[in-house]
């Protein structure tokens, strides 16, 4: 009974994720092609529409961090936003796919753009609580991958329903804009409903609210040594990710026509992350969570290698097999970008004697979605530089350039990002016997206050944590 409990807990927390995978993945696949294809903005117009809602996050995200931080409520300090959030979840998501009749190319700039800072916004609200959360619910180290597998596999579920049902609803009518509501309607309650289940199904074991915190202190976290550390591979990885999302359509279309291939594909890729969540799982519990992490990014290297000389010659099969090892690479990269993070909020906990989670979580929300803004609207400008137009791929006259150019957005950037992930993922320390050194730090500092004697072996390791010189903890001078 009770692992039939801890199941459903699992269960119900990962539902979170349903949203957070499934509301980025079509945003990656669909949001550029949408603003693009649909609406007739340039792909600078659309890249700026992007990045402005993400620019918006500078505020949002940090701000709610610490307001989840300060929350008094009879549901605890997070989940109350879950409930809360929900609503918002489902408006912002139809407003982003439908523009309610506004003509004209500034009427709709403008409607986009604060469209999409009401969805970032709508995002920020239950995205930032819900990354938090699990400092609160879970203390151990394995048990909290337990968890992260959990959500990722869920994550990875929703990715492939959102990477395929979304294009089959859009293409099932003849107007566009019709198809695109529709899919928004869908989502839109399925979005909602899952933070309804995420606010039933978890719980909180600290609910007492932290003090305010000012800019100072956001600031403070990239004093943070494994904050720094972490917070650079994880963006470096969410990056390659979001812009194999992002380019997935043009690179089928422009460069290997064959757009048909994109729901095999997207399924083959993300059935693969999903496969290999649940094997560097069971990898990370045994022998750490940065192990998965330096296996999927060199798989993923090799295979955009290989990628970049795939030609429209080239048999449907053999393109469909290579591009799934790319689901290899997003499994152990987003593993350990989620797993890693509930660790952090320890780690400040004992520079600060103080429990932060909600700040953290904000900054990092922030930080991974303003570098996703960054890629797209970097995307988008660069598809403009190398000429690449709808016109031009409806009558087949797609220059070298084009072509190429796509090549090598879609294959070298990506590499680039997992090199920079790699060359900092090995400066990381945070492992299993460091955790439990720092939790018996931890536990002598909650029950007998800040002035504690450390061991040398106790010492080096916090040092090495927290990047502090001296032996002075828990925000003492």
């Amino acid at each position: 009974m009770k692992n039939r409990k801890d199941l459903f807990s699992k269960m119900a927390y990962a539902c979170g994720d349903i949203y957070g995978g499934g509301a980025f993945i079509i945003v990656g696949l669909l949001l550029l092609v949408y603003l693009t294809n649909v609406e007739n903005f340039s792909g600078t117009l659309a890249g700026v529409i992007v990045f402005t809602g993400k620019a918006w996050d500078a505020i949002t995200d940090p701000f709610m961090g610490q307001l989840s931080d300060r929350t008094r409520s009879r549901f605890g300090r997070r989940r109350i936003w879950f409930l809360l959030g929900s609503l918002p979840v489902f408006f912002s998501w139809v407003m982003l796919w439908y523009g309610f009749g506004i003509s004209g190319t500034t009427a709709k700039f403008i409607y986009y753009t604060l469209s999409f800072i009401f969805f970032s916004t709508s995002f920020t609200i239950v995205m930032v609580p819900y990354n938090a959360i699990l400092s609160d619910m879970v203390p151990d180290y394995n048990r909290r991958s337990a968890f992260t597998g959990m959500r990722l596999g869920f994550s990875a579920a929703a990715a492939i329903l959102c990477a395929i049902f979304p294009a089959l609803i859009t293409g099932a009518y003849s107007d566009p804009k019709q198809g695109y509501l529709i899919m928004g309607i869908t989502f839109g309650v399925v979005f909602a409903i899952s933070w309804l289940i995420v606010f039933w199904g978890t719980w909180e074991n600290r609910t007492k609210p932290s003090p305010s915190v000012s800019l100072k202190d956001w600031l403070f976290v990239f004093k943070n040594r494994s904050f720094r550390i972490y917070v650079t591979v994880f963006i470096f990885c969410q990056m390659a990710i979001d812009t194999v999302m992002t380019l997935a359509v043009y690179f089928l279309t422009v460069s290997l026509k064959k757009p048909a291939l994109f729901v095999p594909i997207m399924g083959s890729i993300l059935v693969t992350q999903l496969v290999f969540i649940a094997v560097f799982s069971q990898v990370a519990l045994k022998k750490g969570k940065t192990l998965p992490a330096y296996i999927s990014a060199g798989v993923w290297i090799a295979a955009s290698m290989a990628i970049v000389f795939l030609t429209p010659a080239t048999p449907d099969l053999v393109v469909i097999a290579i591009c799934s090892l790319i689901g290899i690479g997003g499994a152990g990269c987003n593993l350990f970008s989620w797993s890693a993070l509930p660790d952090i909020a320890d780690v400040d906990e004992l520079i600060t004697g103080r429990r932060r989670e909600g700040l953290y979580s904000g900054v990092s929300t922030f930080l991974r979605k303003l570098s996703g803004g960054v890629v797209v609207g970097v995307l988008g400008i660069f598809l403009d530089v190398i000429g690449y137009s709808e016109e031009a791929v409806r009558s087949g006259n797609i220059s070298t350039t084009t072509d190429w150019g796509i090549r090598m957005l879609f294959c070298a950037i990506p590499v680039a990002f997992l090199v920079f992930a790699l060359l900092f993922l090995r400066k990381y320390k945070l492992g299993r016997q460091e955790f439990t050194t720092m939790s018996l730090v931890l536990t002598r500092y909650r029950n007998g206050g800040s002035d504690i004697p450390l061991e040398e072996d106790e010492l080096s390791v916090c040092r090495q944590l927290t990047g502090l010189k001296g032996d002075r903890f828990f925000g003492n001078s």
